[in-house]
């Protein structure tokens, strides 16, 4: 059993390489959410990590987007952006990787889902299955 915890907490130590890691410079790209129209939104929360911020989809010429701001999160190997339809990402739309732990952020959402059957935005760890962070979208 010692030997398990041992492999284990090696295998998370070379997992965690910052070549891996999301970069923390701040970003502000530039979508304009005055220029769009606001569909839902839902304040970002941690899950076993530091996470906080506001997600919101929005809808600009037929386009969807999802838009971190302000964003700011704990760092972590192959962090990603889901759009789901439930909490726990079993039913999602891979919108990418985390563009950067801090700052806004926006998204495009591919093809033209039913953007209205997708209640959550989660922030996962693809490298690990960890859920960082979930905001629930009204």
């Amino acid at each position: 059993m010692k030997n398990l915890i041992i492999i284990s907490l090696f295998l998370a130590c070379i997992g965690c390489h910052e070549e891996n890691a999301v970069p923390s410079i701040p970003i502000n790209d530039n979508f304009d959410p005055s220029q769009a129209t606001l569909l839902s939104t839902g304040p970002m929360m941690g899950v076993g990590h530091t996470v906080s911020g506001t997600a919101s989809i929005y809808e600009m010429s037929g386009k969807k987007i999802v838009f971190l701001s302000p964003y700011m999160s704990q760092n972590g190997p192959d962090l990603r952006v889901y759009l789901s339809k439930d909490g726990d990402a079993t039913d999602y739309i891979n919108l990418g990787k985390l563009k950067s732990t801090s700052g806004k952020q926006s998204y495009a959402v591919p093809g033209n889902p039913d953007v209205s059957d997708y209640k959550f935005v989660i922030i996962w760890c693809q490298q690990f299955t960890v859920l960082f962070g979930v905001a629930e979208l009204k």
